[in-house]
């Protein structure tokens, strides 16, 4: 129990302190970014309990197993309970909350999912044999992205969304929160602005050290900021991994797109200038 209780907390004092850090690094106007986001000594702290190249199942066990991070939490609420219905009802919340992080494992294949309409576009493909986990836990939304054909997936992302307010670990704005990041790492932020067509949904900091890369991301629009950390063994090997390139599952298809670019209209109707349809 006590090494559950020293995993769990490393686990989230590393991520907590990767996010509690102190100087926004903003680019005069005009200047062009950095070719590479600049380099830390060690974004191990953040990685803390977790090693790329995992599978599902395994970070699932680092969750719900006997001593896990879920037990973690629970246990000392438990401990101080007397056998009845309360207790009861708190350890099957545990159970329910196990249960669920471990169904959650899902295979982008060829059907769109809700993915596709939160924050998360970008940061995955259909058809190459990509996977996303997700669980709520320690005030923030977290989900694990692999890459691989189960059972042989690899962890390879992990994408938290954590909420931006004043008493939050990475404060109210995401300039607030670069500025946490800039002091816990040392390294002022490479700062890019959003540009779809490089595929940068959002305002992007990120650093890098010899194997993981740390992006933030600024979704102040809905109260959060997306903190992501990478492999970059695969990120450099991404272009080759996603060798299926599959148009955005909800774009216009081309022959309507086509057919409306002009306006509908009723081909029976009088013309504009007054005259007959033409037959």
């Amino acid at each position: 129990m006590k090494r559950a209780s020293s995993a769990a907390a490393a686990v989230t004092t590393g991520l907590v302190l990767s996010l509690s850090l102190a100087s926004l690094a903003a680019a005069p106007k005009g200047a062009a970014p950095a070719a590479d986001p600049p380099t830390v000594p060690s974004l191990a702290p953040v990685l803390t309990g977790f090693k790329w190249g995992g599978t599902h199942t395994e970070v699932v066990k680092i969750y719900n197993a006997t001593g896990g991070l879920f037990d973690a939490e629970y246990d000392p609420v438990l401990a101080k309970m007397q056998p009845g219905v309360r207790m009861q009802a708190l350890e099957a919340d545990r159970e329910n909350r196990k249960s669920a992080f471990a169904s959650s494992f899902l295979e982008f294949k060829d059907t769109p999912t809700g993915y596709d309409v939160t924050g998360l576009k970008g940061e995955y493909t259909y058809r190459n044999h990509e996977e996303i986990m997700n669980l709520d836990k320690d005030g923030k939304r977290r989900y694990f992205f692999f890459i691989g054909a189960p059972p042989g997936e690899r962890l390879w992302k992990i994408y938290d969304e954590i909420p931006l307010n004043a008493t939050g670990p990475l404060g109210a704005t995401f300039q607030e929160a670069v500025t946490k990041l800039n002091t816990t790492l040392g390294v002022a932020a490479r700062i890019r602005a959003a540009d779809e067509s490089q595929g940068n949904y959002f305002t992007t900091a990120d650093w890098q050290d010899s194997t993981s890369h740390l992006r933030a991301l600024d979704r102040s629009f809905q109260k959060v900021v997306a903190v992501v950390m990478e492999d970059r063994q695969v990120l450099s090997a991404l272009a080759g991994l996603r060798s299926m390139k599959v148009d955005d599952p909800l774009a216009m298809d081309p022959s309507i797109s086509a057919i409306t670019k002009g306006g509908v209209s009723d081909p029976s109707s009088r013309r504009a200038d007054g005259g007959a349809p033409k037959k």
